[in-house]
């Protein structure tokens, strides 16, 4: 019997264990503050420490937008026990302020492992629906864990002061189950963009295409250089859930109609289907294991650990007989777009991995055409114009009165072409004239959420195309798509309800702390 979980960073270490395989499974507490659903927690917990078959338990953050109880405490009585803890750490109910609150109150009950998402949209709660916050996304908010872990440098009373160093093992999601190119790329972008700023795991969101598996770590790893611990989610699938997600209940998860009715109809067998859905999570797990995935991340409703422990001996048993059961892991929709060419078996062996090309999509917008040459003559920096409305910009600051003048044209202009939300600090240069602030319900400024649903729309939404997916079609008609590599900061506050014009020719807006990354390969 184990006495302690190993650390999660030591088994995800390159050299450990001469290549262990993780396995992790994801545990849902839910509302209240004790019951069946927080007991279960314990149990399955102590069942997964004991049997040294699980190296860590994973912890939602009011999973589905549904609240529950803060599992910071549960965090703590279980690592206390010597369970291994890996906390979902979602910016959905959080602002800035209290991401580095909580953050600090983590790491001083020795929470080390942080899963960074952006979170899904609140659900209904028990007086209606809670006002999201969203004020960083899951790149900004690593790129904060990071500091931390450095030594964050504050400013005090006009001196600078260096904190303790925090010691976070920080990991992102991502997800190669995406079937249009414009959001599959957005993906792999976003994905990049996370481990520059501080992801050192990367658990993929759920799905069942091994095609797609496939795909994510050979591109990965090959042609984006991703040097982050990469762990394969497994979802041992019910009737009930199948039913869920193809009802598109769970942000990002796609179960197409085949498989729907393959399940249900393994539910009309005497186990209720038991059987049948061990045996699929069994192949995924040994699929994820050959693949070369450094682990696998077991969910379920209801999860009991009997199931995983099955679960892991079936996939023990398959050893190379996946590579020829991977056709069965393959749910996709019709036409599903890969970033790569060929087939899987193309991608696993060592050829040059090669991007697929399609055609660029004609979007006509002469809002578009309007506001890029407006930009140009004015805006675009070295330009006449931008040196004319520079010195302009710098001769009007020290006048409130011009300044609220240049506000309310702005204003006034901005709100009926955009929708304008005076956010001061405008992100409609730097994506082709869409804006996230009042096209994304959760502002996403530097990349797609993984919540958009098969068809492209919005997670929140679902009569609205993803700002990204517009995003994306406008940089990729004028051969523009790697001017998106880039990281920007949160929005700041400070400039709220001024004019972004001034803010941007007087350099005090998001442009200031731009960071341009390198170029990614593209279609």
């Amino acid at each position: 019997m184990a006495e302690r979980m190993a650390d999660f960073r030591e088994i995800l270490a390159p050299a450990a264990g001469g290549g262990t395989f993780a396995v992790t499974c994801e545990l849902v507490p839910g509302r209240g503050f004790r019951g069946r659903e927080i007991d279960s927690v314990f149990t399955f917990s102590e069942a997964a420490r004991a049997s040294g078959l699980v190296h860590a338990v994973s912890l939602t953050d009011n999973a589905g937008g549904n609240p529950s109880i803060l599992t910071d405490e549960i965090a703590r009585e279980l690592q206390q026990t010597g369970v291994e803890v890996i906390m979902h750490f979602s910016l959905k109910d959080l602002n800035r302020g209290m991401v580095e609150s909580r953050a600090w109150s983590l790491a001083r009950q020795g929470i080390r492992n942080l899963l960074v998402v952006s979170g899904d949209y609140p659900s209904e709660g028990a007086i209606g629906v809670s006002q999201p916050v969203f004020d960083l996304d899951s790149v900004g908010a690593l790129g904060l864990l990071k500091r931390m872990n450095r030594g964050l440098e504050i400013s005090v009373r006009g001196k600078t002061r260096t904190l303790d160093k925090t010691d976070f093992f920080l990991g992102a999601v991502a997800s190669p189950f995406k079937w249009r190119e414009a959001l599959l790329y957005g993906q792999y972008a976003k994905l990049v963009k996370k481990v520059h700023s501080g992801a050192r795991f990367i658990i993929t969101q759920l799905g069942y295409d091994s095609w797609k598996h496939a795909e994510f770590i050979s591109h990965a790893r090959r042609n984006l250089g991703v040097e982050a611990r990469l762990l394969g989610s497994v979802y041992v699938l019910t009737a009930g859930a199948a039913r869920i997600m193809r009802r598109g209940e769970v942000p990002g998860c796609f179960v197409g109609p085949a498989l729907l009715a393959q399940v249900e109809k393994e539910a009309e067998a005497p186990d209720k289907g038991r059987a049948a859905r061990r045996e699929r999570a069994a192949l995924q797990v040994a699929t994820l294991k050959g693949l070369g995935y450094q682990g696998a991340h077991i969910e379920g409703l209801s999860l009991q650990f009997e199931e995983v422990q099955e679960i892991l001996t079936r996939a023990r048993e398959l050893g190379g007989s996946w590579r020829d059961r991977m056709e069965e892991l393959r749910s996709a929709p019709s036409r599903p777009y890969y970033i790569l060419q060929g087939t899987a078996k193309d991608w696993m062996n060592a050829a040059p991995l090669r991007l697929t090309a399609t055609m660029r999509r004609r979007i006509p917008s002469p809002l578009f055409w309007l506001t890029q040459a407006l930009h140009w003559l004015l805006f675009h920096e070295g330009t006449p114009g931008h040196r004319l409305m520079t010195a302009a910009s710098r001769a009007m600051e020290p006048h409130p009165g011009l300044v609220r003048a240049v506000y309310r044209l702005e204003r006034g202009a901005k709100r009926t072409l955009f929708d304008c939300r005076e956010c001061g600090d405008c992100m409609l240069p730097d994506l082709f004239f869409i804006c996230p602030e009042s096209g994304c319900p959760k502002h996403m400024r530097n990349g797609p959420c993984g919540g958009n649903r098969p068809d492209g729309h919005c997670e929140r939404f679902p009569d609205r195309q993803c700002v990204w997916e517009r995003v994306y079609w406008r940089a990729r008609r004028r051969d523009l798509v790697q001017t998106l590599q880039f990281i920007v900061p949160p929005r700041d506050w400070r400039l709220y309800k001024s004019a972004s014009w001034l803010t941007y020719f007087l350099k005090q807006d998001h442009q200031k702390a731009k960071e341009i990354l390198p170029p990614l390969p593209g279609p």
